[in-house]
């Protein structure tokens, strides 16, 4: 890697974009002219947007804070988003007047952020390998 330190800085700008997206998706009205399916493969749209808004969470944060302790960070960044998680959906309700604090939510969340740290999991020891 040629720019570490750019490198660094990129992921961290992306990582905040991702949290300030997050944050926008979690508290907005909802409200759009887009058509959306009720369900997919079954399972509730709302419930897979959930689980696709957190699922990037361990990865990005993890390579935003760096690999030296790729573990340590990736458990950090694996706690960090299971509590926002938890707290972004507690304020939904008491911060908009459309959203509600929703148990299935919160569930979504989490196996979101548990698949995104299994494939955090696997760039890691792939990164390991490779050195």
């Amino acid at each position: 890697m040629k720019h570490p330190v750019l490198y660094r800085i990129s992921m961290l700008v992306l990582f905040a974009a991702y949290l300030a997206g997050v944050a926008y998706l979690c508290f907005s009205t909802g409200q759009t002219s887009l058509k959306m399916p009720k369900e997919l493969f079954g399972i509730p749209f709302d419930k897979c947007v959930h689980f696709l808004m957190f699922l990037p969470f361990p990865v990005l944060g993890t390579l935003a804070f760096g690999y030296r302790s790729w573990w340590r960070t990736l458990s950090v960044m694996t706690l960090m988003a299971n509590v926002i998680a938890f707290i972004f959906e507690q304020l939904q309700s008491r911060i908009t007047t459309v959203r509600v604090t929703d148990p299935a939510d919160l569930n979504a969340n989490i196996l979101g952020v548990t698949a995104g740290l299994l494939i955090a999991i696997l760039i890691g020891l792939l990164r390991q390998r490779k050195n």
